[in-house]
């Protein structure tokens, strides 16, 4: 297991998340990316021109995913 770590941001918005999750690999990473931005943005508040970036426990990018309005 790795840790990922999942940050979302914007043009003036950046919400870091410091604790990070242990996940097996980058493909579950991306599934936890698609469920938490797909619970975020049922809850609102969130503009679809943000970004999810996940790094991995190197803080290397990994993935970069769209908040898009149909996702």
């Amino acid at each position: 297991m790795q840790r990922f770590f999942f940050t979302i941001r914007g043009r003036d918005r950046v919400e870091n998340d410091p604790d990070g999750v242990y996940l097996p690999d980058v493909s579950a990473a991306l599934t936890y990316a698609e469920y938490t931005i797909r619970e975020l943005r049922k809850r609102g508040g969130y503009n679809p021109a943000l970004m999810m970036v996940v790094e991995d426990q190197a803080r290397q990018t990994v993935l970069s995913l769209p908040f898009f309005p149909g996702s």
